[in-house]
């Protein structure tokens, strides 16, 4: 048995309205003036928060991500919703007993917390989170502790399904294929470039893959 490996923001949860209102949060506190958050974000090419905050601000990068977190993390925010589609499909595939992990840049407390309050969390056997590994994608050691979590038997025919190149980079680092979630990407034009091994304008369109090409199977 193998398994399916999914990205959290814009792939599983739709993150980006509360992801970018912090981030340019973060810019007006931190460095005192404004910012397009989109293109900011867009700029980092699917690197980790702490990727974007040094190289703004060097070495005094965690002023920026404590601010970022601060204000995205503040009491009485509201809970993101999943995509439409993606608990059916997580329904479908966790019936099938296919094994699945989130691998996300996001902190691990942080990314268990919005899972549990989407009701998605029980799909899934693992979360690797950024405070997991010493290395984010697109170095492949997160997606090999997912595997390792999971104890995939054939990690070769495991898969990874997410919005942004860092994740198709991500599976072809560690030898496995890619699904490109564009339902969600922020820069599919990036995604697209980044030559993932498939493609998937909706969560629907993943179970079809699944089914035709044996996904997690």
């Amino acid at each position: 048995m193998s398994a399916i490996l999914w990205d959290l923001d814009d792939t599983l949860l739709e993150t980006l309205p509360a992801r970018m209102a912090s981030l340019a949060h973060a810019h007006q506190v931190v460095l005192g003036e404004p910012v397009d958050p989109v293109e900011l974000w867009r700029s980092n090419r699917g690197g980790t928060l702490e990727d974007l905050a040094r190289r703004l601000l060097g070495d005094d990068y965690q002023r920026f991500t404590r601010a970022y977190r601060e204000h995205y993390y503040a009491p009485g925010r509201p809970a993101p919703r999943p995509f439409e589609g993606i608990e059916a499909v997580l329904r479908s595939l966790h019936a099938a007993g296919i094994p699945m992990a989130v691998v996300t840049s996001k902190v691990s407390y942080g990314a268990v917390e919005e899972l549990e309050a989407a009701g998605l969390l029980p799909y899934f056997r693992a979360v690797i989170g950024f405070d997991d590994t010493e290395r984010h994608k697109p170095d492949p050691e997160p997606v090999y502790a997912a595997l390792d979590r999971l104890l995939a038997d054939y990690p070769e025919r495991a898969v990874i399904v997410g919005d942004s190149p860092a994740d198709i980079w991500a599976a072809r680092n560690a030898g496995i294929r890619s699904v490109a979630a564009l339902w969600g990407s922020i820069d599919a034009a990036a995604t697209l470039d980044a030559l993932p091994d498939f493609t998937a304008r909706t969560p629907g369109h993943v179970l079809e893959l699944v089914v035709e090409q044996g996904f997690g199977r």
